[in-house]
């Protein structure tokens, strides 16, 4: 349908927005734009002071380090420091790391393995930036932070302690990029003191935006060999730790290692030696300093019975923090392996290698509608549900082809104490018989014949792989507790059958069809949320009748435009005329009239129902308003008739019992006939807005709803060629929210 004109004038000079949240155009972290603020200091030939982040106290964190020690901190940039002060020399290298005071090994093992990947570094560290040309004092780096990249700046004013670096200082003394990358992370985290101690899985997906998966050597999986080496050849991250905590400390032990602390895995292979072959690992401490002092250590007896070339080429003997092991005294010494790529593309052990692709849904758990906790199994299933299906050609012979990642929303690390809630997933396997096509419902217990519990995690993020056969499965995300509200973000990737070109890159997410959704509360208004689907991967909201799944890709594939085809009525003329006033045109209180005379009297709905209000019907004009004049014309008029004709064929077919109501279950299967595909959040608004106290919508209802839907749609997609987000000025928001 045409746009409204209220939204056309908005949509014009909308059409050329870019994507906002990708690697190539992130958001602005806090509302600053790295070249803009460049820029107007360099005009102003002044050095860049960050206020969003500030050279004092608030930036490091009061509890970080004794009074006299915060109190004895300096500020100072790296031109104060060296006169020949560098971003890069000679490129980025791990052994440009040196941890500083503060513990975050967690964040520079992950570094340290960025620098190891050229696709991953250049997404966090952008190129224009020097000490030399255009220098201002600002720099700036790109972090994956829940479901989109944003853009960090940050001044170059170091924080130093008695003349040392307080954080990661360069190996190289006039080299800053590790200093600055941590200030920005720091930045990003809240504080320095937000780095000390955390969790490297953490840092690995926000430095990637991909998926991890840690695997506990204490219970280490059969296939855990065959899976680093996938993650070799595919070149993810690998990081491992050590056992200890935040209460046991930093103590190196007498076989070298440091307790409590994390490394990076930075290569792994098979040795011939003494007629025979071993597993062994390299890593890396954060250090800088500080090695495995056992078997196949620098300078180890083993070392001697490998062909010298061998010898020559892997044991390099000097103190810089790297060290070979074998795998076996790995397993001993280490508690935790953590792997991390675009994609689960190291959970594929095949050669070749498999393209897998991704899908992610934005939703929120809402009390007294999906949150139903996991106490029972009917508790569990009234949490959101979200379908795949597993093809023949998949199946446990290939591995693990399905990884589910569950994310929960970033405020709640500080709105819980101990942070975070507890989270996790169901994993089941369904089957559609005894649900009526066209019912008002989604899979109950009766559905379900199998069911893999990831168990309940208090952690930002829950992840767990599948060896998943061929059949259909639901999704079920939850909390500990019934009620619990919270965001989340859920992402499933699947292996395909399509083969990776290159290895390298070929195993990287394969999106489709992203769209971005209108969302429901202030923190979403500020980020935009979108939903991606798969070429055939045709997924309902949750609140959608899961039957029929024969025909549910037509159902999805449905174009609104073509379902109103379908609706076409020569009949509307004659009855616009006899409403309508003297200048052939129809008002609010005139189009009350015929609604209430012509469609609520219609026989094939029930007494007891809500007729059509006048605001109601001021909200329908509105939206039918092509020429944004308050009145219809006969051919406004004309779409409108189509639409009503649509909604009276999809609430009779789908209230079956002629109850006059359509609940939450019967308004999703209503926006999938009608080609519009809605999350839970929109329908959870929609209830809201639209539905009585028991979440029911009568017709009017009903019609006002879908007419707003269909229409909100259209603008977004008009706002929107490129599927991207949509960014208003004051007074186009104001122009939109009023005409609602």
């Amino acid at each position: 349908m045409p746009i409204p004109g209220v939204y056309q004038k908005v949509a014009e000079g909308q059409q050329s927005q870019r994507k906002i949240g990708t690697v190539e155009n992130p958001k602005k972290f806090k509302g600053q734009d790295f070249n803009s603020i460049r820029d107007l200091c360099i005009n102003r030939k002044q050095l860049f002071e960050d206020d969003v982040f500030p050279a004092n106290l608030y930036s490091i964190g009061q509890n970080l380090l004794s009074q006299d020690k915060l109190l004895s901190i300096k500020w100072k940039r790296p031109t104060e420091l060296q006169r020949d002060a560098r971003f890069l020399v000679d490129g980025a290298s791990i052994f440009d790391i040196v941890q500083g005071e503060i513990g975050d090994c967690w964040v520079l093992s992950a570094v340290g393995s960025l620098t190891l990947h050229r696709k991953f570094l250049e997404n966090v560290l952008p190129k224009d930036q020097e000490f030399t040309n255009k220098y201002a004092g600002i720099f700036h780096f790109r972090f994956w932070q829940y479901g989109e990249w944003v853009d960090v700046v940050v001044d170059d004013r170091l924080p130093m302690l008695n003349g040392s670096y307080l954080s990661v200082q360069p190996r190289i003394s006039h080299e800053f990029w590790p200093s600055l990358l941590e200030k920005a992370y720091a930045k990003l985290r809240g504080s320095y003191q937000n780095l000390h101690w955390g969790f490297i899985s953490e840092a690995m997906v926000d430095f990637t935006g991909g998926v991890q998966m840690d695997f506990n050597l204490s219970k280490a999986p059969s296939d855990l060999r065959d899976i680093v080496l996938a993650a070799v050849r595919s070149r993810s991250l690998m990081g491992c730790t050590t056992p200890g905590d935040l209460h046991t400390g930093n103590a190196e032990l007498q076989n070298g290692l440091v307790q409590g602390h994390a490394y990076t895995v930075t290569d792994g292979t098979q040795i011939e030696y003494s007629n025979r072959s071993e597993d062994i690992v390299r890593v890396w401490n954060p250090w800088g300093k500080g090695e495995w002092n056992g078997h196949w250590s620098d300078g180890s007896s083993q070392w001697e019975r490998v062909r010298p070339d061998l010898r020559k080429k892997l044991n390099v003997d000097r103190n810089d923090g790297e060290f070979w092991m074998s795998c076996q005294d790995f397993m001993q010494n280490f508690v935790q392996v953590n792997i991390c790529n675009f994609t689960p593309s190291y959970l594929d052990f095949g050669n070749p290698q498999h393209v897998w692709e991704t899908t992610s849904y934005y939703n929120q758990w809402v009390r007294g509608s999906n949150a139903g906790g996991c106490n029972t199994a009917e508790d569990m299933l009234k949490n959101p549900q979200y379908v795949i299906t597993v093809p023949e050609s998949q199946g446990t012979k290939r591995g693990y082809n399905v990884t589910v990642a569950l994310m929960q929303s970033l405020s709640n690390e500080r709105k819980y104490n101990p942070p975070w809630l507890p989270i996790g997933f169901a994993f089941s396997k369904v089957v559609a018989k005894g649900v009526k096509n066209g019912s008002q419902q989604k899979y109950s217990r009766q559905h379900v014949t199998e069911t893999i519990n990831s168990g309940l995690e208090r952690a930002r993020e829950v992840t767990r792989s599948f060896m998943a056969p061929p059949g259909t499965y639901v999704i079920l995300p939850f909390t500990q507790n019934k009620g619990q509200e919270s965001e989340f973000l859920l992402r499933i990737f699947m292996k395909t059958s399509q083969i990776a070109e290159n290895p390298d890159i070929g195993t990287t997410s394969s999106e489709t069809n992203r769209e971005f959704l209108p969302s429901n509360t202030s923190s979403q208004t500020e980020n935009s949320k979108k939903v991606q689907r798969n070429g055939n991967q045709a997924l309902f909201p949750n609140d959608a009748t899961l039957s029929d799944f024969g025909s549910r890709l037509s159902i999805n594939s449905q174009n609104p435009k073509a379902v109103l085809k379908r609706y076409q009525d020569g009949n509307y003329e004659n009855i616009f005329v006899r409403y309508a006033n003297q200048t052939s045109e129809m008002y609010a209180e005139q189009l009350q009239m015929l609604l209430n005379d012509v469609i609520i009297t219609d026989q094939t709905f029930v007494a007891d129902r809500g007729e059509f209000s006048l605001d109601s019907c001021r909200g329908i004009l509105m939206l039918m308003d092509l020429n944004a004049n308050g009145r219809l014309s006969l051919n406004e008029f004309g779409r409108l008739w189509k639409r009503l004709n649509m909604c009276k064929d999809l609430f009779q077919t789908i209230d079956v019992n002629q109850t006059g109501f359509l609940d939450g279950f019967g308004l999703a299967r209503a926006a999938q006939e009608a080609g519009l595909m809605v999350s839970d959040a929109v329908l959870n608004i929609m209830l809201l807005r639209y539905a009585n106290y028991a979440q029911k919508l009568s017709f009017a209802d009903f019609v006002c709803c879908m007419i707003r839907l269909e229409t909100v749609t259209k603008v977004f997609q008009n706002l929107t060629k490129d599927g991207a987000g949509v960014y208003l000025s004051a007074e186009e928001w104001m122009q939109i929210i009023m005409s609602s």
